[in-house]
């Protein structure tokens, strides 16, 4: 019996683990971006909408082909039909003679064609769809680039806030050993209770901390995994690091004067389409007045008789095949009425394409500014690191020696953990600018 418990035991861990291990991800950064290209359900949706705007170019396009219908009915009257004409027709005396005519069982079969041969509005029209199916793409495009800035963000929040956890770990492990060091030298008689009493304050609020960076490391991993498309229940180990790779000069070199006409900014190209959209759409609505030609044609067969059975009809044909020449002449102002309204989005347009110029050198100046910041800072907090590290040895060899206070091990301790922290937070705030810049500049693409 406590065989038979031991195996299933043995089993339902095994199976545990073989459960975990599907559900764990190993990932790098340029892994993250392209699962995000194909499980974030945003850019799921535009592609579907790039799709629509696709179909719905064909659809326009078919105003250039034939169109071709087949339809019929059949009648049955209980009274015959009712025709006027001169009495003089019907040969009585009447100014109007009513005539019963028809039978009580009509039949009737068309087969009717129709092609545009002249039309500017159709044209026009299938010019404002292709307008619509590029402006699709390019807003495919942007959500691909504002996606892949997205991911790198939240992959290097969840990298900031595992080596932050690192960092209060070291910390608690300096000042727990600190507070084991006060508690021997209390019990000796060489040190101080206030001393004991300040680093175990010290270990409990690190402690604190731990728990509190646990949870924020949590909810970057879910942040992530949102814009990944994965569930919740995956896990993610994350295989890069916040490490600046010096060697790379590129990473330090960006040219200040940057032209905006020279940028591959998808939000750009985007307002020059809407532009010329509403340029095509005022065309379109201009061509109305423009005439419309047309080939028709029909072939007609029909039946009419007083006899129910189908078998017994006898068929008439009737066909033709002509042009339809279609001039608006007055629609009740209609027309310049819906002239105008486009004129005035046209102007919409154009003045939002000035107020972008103006965003984006706006944005391009804000973020070279926190692209040189970020460097400065960088810099100055890995020289702070070398100073505080040296300052912190010096003060616990003073302290060991007996001839420094726990009160300056203390703020050492306190003053390295902290340029440390300022230091990562260089470090993110250093590739979180190199990745804001490349994408303001157009750069990034997956």
């Amino acid at each position: 019996m406590k065989m038979s418990i031991l195996k299933l035991v043995l089993i339902l861990m095994l199976f545990s683990s073989g459960t975990k291990s599907i559900a764990q991800k190993v990932i790098n950064l340029d892994e993250a971006i392209t699962l995000a290209s194909q499980g974030n359900k945003a850019l799921k949706i535009q592609n579907l909408e790039q799709l629509r705007a696709k179909h719905a170019v064909k659809d326009v396009k078919s105003l250039w082909m034939p169109n071709v219908s087949l339809n019929g009915n059949i009648s049955r009257y209980f009274d015959r039909q009712v025709i006027f004409v001169p009495g003089s027709f019907a040969g009585t005396e009447k100014d109007v003679q009513d005539l019963s005519v028809g039978g009580l069982y009509q039949y009737n079969g068309a087969i009717t064609f129709n092609q545009t041969i002249f039309s500017i509005k159709s044209n026009q029209e299938i010019k404002a769809s292709l307008v619509e199916e590029e402006i699709e793409k390019e807003r495919t495009i942007d959500l691909e680039r504002r996606l892949i800035l997205e991911v790198t963000r939240a992959y290097y929040q969840v990298l900031l806030a595992q080596n932050q956890l690192g960092l209060i770990e070291k910390s608690l492990e300096r000042n727990a050993k600190e507070l084991n060091d006060s508690k021997s030298l209390f019990l000796n008689g060489k040190g101080l209770k206030i001393d004991t009493l300040r680093s175990y304050i010290a270990v409990e609020n690190l402690k604190t901390s731990v728990s509190y960076q646990e949870n924020a490391i949590q909810i970057a991993k879910l942040q992530l995994k949102q814009l990944i498309g994965f569930d919740e229940e995956t896990e993610l180990l994350l295989v890069d690091n916040l490490i600046i790779d010096e060697n790379d000069e590129e990473l330090y070199n960006v040219n200040d004067e940057i032209m905006i006409e020279q940028l591959n900014r998808q939000d750009l190209k985007i307002q020059k389409l809407n532009i010329k959209l509403e340029e095509k759409k005022l065309a379109s609505i201009k061509a109305t007045r423009s005439p419309e030609l047309n080939l028709i044609g029909q072939y007609q067969i029909q039946s009419q008789t007083d006899g129910e059975k189908f078998k017994d009809q006898s068929w008439h044909n009737t066909s033709f095949v002509g042009v339809n020449l279609n001039i608006p002449i007055f629609t009740g102002g209609r027309s310049s009425s819906k002239i105008k309204q486009s004129q005035l989005k046209l102007e919409q347009q154009k003045i939002k394409m000035d107020d972008l110029y103006d965003y984006v050198r706006l944005e391009l100046n804000t973020i070279l500014n926190n692209w040189n910041n970020a460097k400065l800072q960088y810099e100055t907090q890995k020289r702070t690191v070398e100073a505080e590290r040296a300052n912190y040895i010096m003060h616990n060899q003073r302290y060991n020696n007996g001839i420094g206070s726990k009160l300056e091990l203390t703020d050492a301790e306190f003053a390295l953990s902290s340029s440390e922290l300022n230091l990562l937070q260089a470090m993110y705030n250093l590739k979180l600018s190199r990745v804001e810049l490349q994408w303001a500049m157009g750069q990034l693409s997956i």
